[in-house]
């Protein structure tokens, strides 16, 4: 088997429990349960009800569970995955590429029809997001073509977990990839959109479908990634570094980061400046005469001074620094229309100017943001911020993290400690009862 895709394929499909770190372990369930709180928040989202509607009435063996439904497999993977990924609230490795809700849909609809262990989905979950950050990695420094990564790099994470779940013997797992890589792809042009949260979505559903198929005998190119027609070339070209797919565990090196607000990754550092700001120095809106921005990206499809909706203001610097500002708390709801055409927000956006720094990094570990506040009685206010709370070098502590997940069941109308308690001890479930339950209430 080819060196490149045989050694993902050797990973995915020889890892199991017993080999992984407890660190790994921990920062598994970390993820999981960010993502579980994702997936429950997002669907109750417009979305989500749309996508569930069209797979509900395509009828098929009830194998999984999903909000107020039970569905095929493959099906419930992908409603899961744009609930999961609807509110841009996920946990995200790095370099970014949303692995929660590629893969951790895929691990659940698996695990269930197969009665698997929460240990097993653990390791399945540690597996995917391995193989789709080593992927993301080695080919970080491509020119993306417009691609969005969880559509390009999302199917390979999660057909390398729904393989180890099922415990595919490597010539199958091999072909499982083949048969991913040809369904990658996912546009940037659809961010801001519903369509943006289908790319993961997708993801999860084709690593439960290509690990199926090719358990059936179906057959795909062994090596894909390195063939002279296959995914390094469609997607990285001869900026792929195949060294960089490397062997360490993503998880724990170089880690991940928790978004505090729900929100595109770029916002999160000049929605943090804003919201210092805002708590330090008590600062009404009223007060504010022009604030500018220096953004971490100077990039235009992330100017939106007028955003279409609160969805599409997530994608947007403009707004999302407006909601830093004018609102008590940033949450879920923030990002609603109805905030949107508040009065307090007509006013504000207008008065937000973005201005692009050259010397700010566009690399995610070393980026910044400074966002300053000119008043109308002439004070000029700044604050800068290197490291949002939750980033990779900052954090999040426990206490924090569950204040996100009770944000986020609280959309839902839930109560979230029995989610707590449960992930948190994921690794001694027998099998998914316990969880697929909380998932299915309504």
């Amino acid at each position: 088997m080819a060196r490149g895709t045989g050694q993902l394929v050797e990973f995915a499909a020889g890892a199991r429990y017993e080999q992984l770190p407890a660190a790994v372990v921990e920062a598994a369930k970390v993820v999981i349960l960010d993502g579980f709180a994702n997936m429950i928040a997002g669907s109750r989202q417009p979305v989500s009800g749309y996508i569930r509607t069209y797979f509900t009435a395509q009828g098929g063996n009830p194998e999984a569970t999903v909000a107020g439904a039970r569905l095929p497999a493959s099906s419930a993977a992908f409603v899961n995955g744009v609930a999961l990924h609807c509110l841009d609230y996920e946990v995200q490795g790095y370099p970014s590429a949303h692995g929660t809700s590629s893969i951790l849909p895929a691990v659940l609809a698996l695990a269930e029809r197969a009665g698997a262990s929460g240990a097993d989905v653990i390791t399945a979950f540690a597996v995917g997001w391995d193989v789709q950050q080593r992927l993301r990695t080695a080919g970080e420094k491509a020119p993306p073509r417009g691609f969005h990564p969880p559509g390009v790099v999302g199917p390979m994470g999660a057909v390398a977990a729904a393989a180890n779940l099922l415990r595919l013997p490597e010539a199958a797992t091999a072909a499982a990839f083949g048969l991913a890589a040809s369904r990658a792809g996912g546009l940037f042009a659809n961010n801001g959109t519903m369509a943006k949260a289908l790319h993961p979505g997708g993801a999860a559903r084709a690593g439960v479908e290509c690990a199926g198929l090719a358990a059936c005998g179906v057959t795909a190119n062994p090596a894909i990634l390195e063939d002279h027609r296959g995914y390094v070339a469609a997607f990285f070209g001869e900026a792929y570094d195949e060294k960089a797919l490397g062997t360490a565990h993503h998880l724990v090196d170089p880690g991940f980061a928790i978004k505090r607000f729900p929100a595109e990754i770029f916002m999160q550092w000049p929605m943090e400046a804003m919201r210092t700001l805002r708590e330090e120095e008590g600062l009404d809106p009223g007060e504010v005469a022009e604030i500018v921005v220096e953004p971490p990206v100077f990039r235009a499809d992330l100017s939106r001074p007028s955003p279409e909706s609160g969805l599409d203001g997530k994608f947007s610097y403009e707004y999302c620094v407006a909601v830093a500002l004018t609102q008590p708390e940033v949450r879920i709801g923030s990002f609603a229309d109805a905030v949107l055409r508040s009065e307090v927000m007509q006013e504000t956006l207008p008065k937000i100017r973005l201005v692009h720094n050259p010397d700010i990094p566009r690399d995610k570990a070393h980026t910044w943001a400074r966002v300053t506040v000119h008043t109308h009685d002439g004070r000029t206010l700044a604050r800068t911020c290197r490291r949002y709370l939750g980033a990779i070098g900052r954090p999040m502590d426990r206490e924090t993290r569950l204040r996100k997940v009770a944000d986020c069941l609280s959309e839902a109308s839930r109560s979230w400690e029995p989610l707590v308690d449960v992930v948190e001890r994921l690794e001694t479930l027998p099998d998914l009862s316990e969880l697929v339950q909380l998932i299915a209430d309504e």
